[in-house]
């Protein structure tokens, strides 16, 4: 280092602001004996001697590309010496508004202004805006400045993305991807995930994704999935076999459609965690029409996808396991699928749970008032009764009823009657709660019944004797059985019962839960 140079830093060590301003200026620009080291530089010009003048605003703008000055955050710093003169800083400000908002009046003001004064390449761009077609004016544009020096345009185009994505909205993130995209020599990981992250986006809000090339976004898909991306692989994965993804169509993803290949993504996303694309690979399994159609298969993922909540796939695998039904065992194992979807407000879920419930008349009201006047005397019926209208149960079967025995988390099985000889009457039955209100009575039932079951029993006695305190306390109080209980014949339980009688009496509501 010369002698001169040496003198410069020790007056800048000294106080100097001036020297300090060069000293900073030579370390960014790296000349005149001094080596190009930008973060020496920045630290010369951010001390407070220095930091707000407008001359240092001017320095660190004019002699750092316009990507530094992003990477560094000083757009402030570009913009204060843009609106003090700089025609450098109005060209790099100018270009970088038009990629950062995809739009080439964006920045045309301040290309404008560094063109007026005499700044050569501003006057290219803007003789370039001045002769393009409004709809080719930020291409026109672009290559106009592709060769400055003052900037790396792939870069900037990046970075310019990035910010994009940051500010939330997805036309402005996608019209800049796409300008990044153009000006990239070849696909980068950056702007993969780039591509990426837009999907997820379009994805998540279901918004529709256009003007991404299907030939650049299926190699970014397939980029970040080599490197484990599950959300990539399922993207790609439902597109190659065919499946939107939110609003985005398999053909703005993907070239064409490989089903073997598309599985087998899907298979590595649910693997990975992303548990929807189980529901994807059932649907694909349990089409007949695919090259990859495998019931059994398409069981399995159901199942899995069941088992990690997901309230679709719980729908559908309580549909079909109900339709087949023939045991108790199978009933109850199918309505508690249902009742976790309906839980989840799954709408079609609700309806096939109300199909197994059998409907009571009467107010509600007077239901209830006349259930507290029972209570006061007899607080076994009482239950009894709170029981047989919340779950749309017969006399017979409310009156004999276990609550404690009979409690399920889903609702109530109703067992086999032993006080009945007939098979048909007798038969066990599975009723779900369509409220939560009723599973905490039952609750407060199966509570009350429990300790006192010894005790209880010997109160209630046997079906007659409990049909015959239920019949005085209704003469008593004046009460109506069909307040209270509902009205069915042997061959509407038996529907109830069996899961293939039942599937043809609610056809039309299974139906459309096993297509939603």
């Amino acid at each position: 280092m010369r002698r001169q140079d040496i003198q410069l830093l020790a007056l800048a060590r000294q106080g100097d602001a001036a020297a300090r301003s060069e000293a900073g200026r030579r370390y960014l620009v790296g000349g005149d004996g001094f080596p190009r080291h930008v973060a020496t530089g920045m630290e010369y010009l951010a001390h407070p001697s220095v930091r707000d003048l407008p001359e240092t605003a001017r320095i660190v703008a004019e002699s750092l590309p316009l990507q530094d000055l992003l990477q560094l955050q000083q757009e402030d710093a570009l913009r204060r010496a843009a609106a003090a003169g700089s025609l450098l800083a109005q060209f790099k400000l100018g270009v970088w508004l038009c990629l950062q908002q995809a739009r080439a009046d964006a920045g045309a003001a301040w290309l404008e202004r560094a063109a007026a004064g005499g700044h050569v390449e501003a006057r290219q761009a803007v003789a370039a805006l001045q002769q393009a077609r409004a709809a080719e004016a930020l291409p026109a544009l672009l290559q106009a400045v592709g060769t400055s020096a003052a900037l790396d345009l792939p870069q900037v185009a990046v970075m310019a993305a990035r910010r994009a994505r940051e500010g939330g909205s997805l036309p402005v993130f996608a019209d800049c991807l796409r300008t990044a995209l153009a000006l990239a020599p070849r696909l980068t990981h950056a702007l993969s995930d780039l591509v990426v992250a837009a999907l997820r986006q379009a994805e998540a809000s279901g918004e529709e994704l256009r003007g991404l090339p299907p030939e650049q976004v299926e190699a970014s898909l397939e980029m970040a999935t080599a490197r484990g991306d599950r959300d990539a692989a399922c993207l790609l994965g439902r597109a190659l076999c065919g499946i939107d993804s939110g609003a985005l169509a398999p053909a703005r993803l993907a070239a064409g459609s490989n089903m073997r290949k598309g599985v087998a993504l899907l298979l590595r996303a649910a693997d990975a965690g992303r548990d929807d694309a189980w529901m994807d690979l059932y649907a694909t399994h349990a089409d007949h029409r695919h090259s990859v159609a495998n019931p059994q298969l398409a069981r399995f993922f159901l199942e899995k996808a069941a088992t990690l909540g997901r309230a679709p796939a719980q729908r559908k695998l309580g549909a079909l396991v109900l339709r087949a039904a023939t045991s108790l065992a199978e009933t109850e194992q199918a309505i508690g699928w249902l009742h976790a979807a309906a839980v989840q407000g799954d709408a079609h879920a609700q309806r096939l749970l109300q199909s197994l419930v059998l409907p009571v008349a009467g107010d509600e009201e007077a239901a209830r008032a006349g259930i507290e006047q029972v209570r006061q005397k007899d607080p076994w019926l009482a239950l009894r009764l709170t029981l047989a209208r919340d779950f749309g149960l017969t006399k017979l079967e409310a009156l004999s009823v276990d609550p404690v025995e009979g409690r399920r988390p889903w609702g109530l099985v109703v067992g086999r009657n032993p006080f009945i000889t007939q098979a048909r009457l007798s038969a066990p039955r599975a009723v779900p709660a369509l409220q939560a209100a009723a599973l905490q009575n039952l609750a407060r039932a199966a509570a009350f019944f429990e300790p006192s079951r010894g005790e209880g029993d010997a109160f209630e006695g046997d079906l007659r004797r409990r049909s015959l305190r239920q019949r005085r306390a209704f003469e008593r109080l004046g009460l109506s059985d069909a307040l209270f209980f509902a009205e069915a014949s042997s061959t509407q339980l038996e529907t109830l019962r069996a899961g293939p009688k039942w599937a043809f009496r609610a056809r039309r509501p299974l139906e459309l839960a096993l297509q939603a």
